[in-house]
């Protein structure tokens, strides 16, 4: 009759992922991307804990050798690289506007590209020289191949985040856009480094002939795709056929951009931008919004499956001291250059140079919350001949920076967005006060913008008390003085261009 193994496993991730997610949304009420994988850190040491105590005892013992077995045997590379990630990007597509897309495709570019390699490089700077100095040299190919890794940022993760805050568009678009766009160059640039580590010859020229076939043939295959589900949808459809020829969207246009050697990710954003944003025009509103609302839901049980993993990998890390250190230095090594290549990539740009940007390269910096594709990566490469020597370091690293990621930069964003946006109700008390006051430190300019709407419903960016601009001190030190020509320059920095 079988051992009904996948039944079993199934019904205990799914045990689980009810566990962790009830637990956070009752107890905790964090964003579900930073509370499920803390909620199942908790848990592994509890489980941990527990069998040491039980050790011996003839009545009740927890075997913890055959969860680690469990675990080890999970393929997470396999199961969002080659699965899931499809209905993932698809359904962010799906919502992504191409106007948005348009209106700022140069930061996203930028973000996505000169920004992530540069990240990449500082990183493994960085973390060469504490390795030096801690006496464990790590070689900087497989620093750097770390660094691409953690290059990637979580699309989930910020969309839990940034639900949690009222965050202008203009930046929502760009956080959304670069972990839509960058998740592609990432991967292209870990297998790069990958297979100059395993001994292949590296060719810039070849490289950069490779990654424009990729980009060229996946954007091909989305749009053939996209153009293709779209005659389907054409005429009469029951709900069940719409969210299955979705599904087929993500599915179809990923395996196939995979079969051409092309960037799988790419493919299915592609598809889901020309569908969503043209499928109002053959739709129902309401269609439209339950297919949507569908796609929602199975995101969230992805959620829950996939950050319930990422907590149970804590069963086949060996975690000391030493590694816990390494693995925060790694956390704050890797946030220090995401902002300094992010603030080096748009000086490159003269007409970037010349905008305000106060505080949205701190937010866009702030805001790169990192999640399960970077552990899949490293997971999935942890155990090649080359890198098996390094393996503990690797997985341990993205591990606590994965996590301390979602707890530090996702919890933290709405005290950075406070600073730069005005906020009546920040928090001025406790250990939050304290934190917000620091926040507000990064504030150099001193003010701040209100996001609103107009009477029809546009947003607007205004800025908070705009005295502060406009009127100076006297010589006396006093008295204020108005200053009529500082009215121009509230009006530049208003501006929906300086965003």
């Amino acid at each position: 009759m079988g051992n009904y193994f996948l039944l079993q496993a199934l019904s205990v991730i799914f045990a689980l992922s009810i566990a962790t997610t009830m637990f956070n949304k009752r107890i905790l009420d964090f964003p579900q991307a930073i509370g499920v994988p803390i909620v199942s850190a908790v848990l592994v040491f509890v489980l941990q804990w527990g069998a040491n105590l039980l050790q011996g005892n003839q009545f009740i013992t927890i075997n913890i050798h055959n969860i680690e077995e469990a675990v080890r045997g999970i393929d997470f590379y396999d199961f969002l690289i080659n699965g899931v990630i499809c209905f993932i990007l698809t359904s962010s597509a799906l919502k992504f506007k191409i106007s948005d897309l348009r209106n700022h495709w140069k930061p996203i570019g930028i973000l996505a590209t000169i920004a992530l390699l540069l990240c990449a490089i500082f990183f493994a700077g960085l973390m060469y020289g504490f390795q030096f100095l801690i006496g464990h040299p790590v070689p900087i190919l497989v620093l750097l191949l770390l660094g691409s890794a953690l290059g990637a940022t979580d699309p989930i993760g910020i969309k839990g985040v940034l639900s949690s805050v009222r965050a202008p568009h203009h930046l929502i678009v760009k956080l959304e856009g670069e972990s839509l766009f960058n998740d592609a160059m990432c991967i292209a640039v870990f297998m790069t480094l990958l297979n100059v580590l395993q001994g292949e010859h590296f060719s810039l020229m070849h490289t950069l002939e490779n990654f424009v076939y990729e980009i060229v043939v996946a954007a091909m295959i989305g749009w053939a795709f996209g153009l293709g589900i779209l005659r389907l949808l054409r005429g009469k459809h029951e709900m069940e056929s719409l969210i299955l020829t979705t599904a087929l969207l993500a599915c179809g246009s990923y395996l196939v951009a995979l079969f051409a050697h092309a960037s799988a990710p790419i493919a299915c954003v592609i598809g889901g931008l020309i569908v969503g944003n043209k499928w109002k025009e053959i739709l129902q509103e309401r269609e439209i919004r339950e297919v949507n609302h569908f796609w929602h839901t199975v995101e969230g049980i992805i959620n829950s499956f996939l950050f319930t993993l990422i907590g149970l990998e804590l069963f086949i890390l060996d975690l000391n001291a030493s590694m816990i250190l390494g693995g925060i230095l790694a956390f704050i090594a890797l946030h220090i250059s995401r902002f300094a290549a992010n603030f080096l990539s748009f000086s490159f740009f003269p007409s970037f140079r010349s905008k305000s940007y106060n505080g949205s390269l701190t937010i866009l910096s702030w805001g790169g919350v990192r999640g399960g594709i970077s552990l899949a990566l490293i997971l999935a490469v942890a155990n090649v001949p080359e890198l098996r020597e390094y393996s503990s370091i690797l997985i341990g690293y993205t591990f606590i920076s994965v996590l301390l990621s979602g707890v530090v930069c996702g919890l933290g964003l709405p005290a950075v967005m406070n600073a730069f946006y005005y906020n009546p109700n920040e928090e001025t008390q406790g250990f939050k006060g304290w934190y917000q006051q620091l926040c507000n430190k990064m504030n150099r300019r001193g003010f701040k913008y209100i996001v609103g709407e107009d009477a029809n419903g546009m947003e607007t960016i205004t800025i908070y008390n705009p005295e502060v601009i406009i009127d100076k001190k006297s010589e006396d030190g006093i008295a204020s003085v108005h200053n009529p020509n500082k009215i121009e320059e509230v009006k530049r920095l208003e501006n929906p261009d300086n965003f």
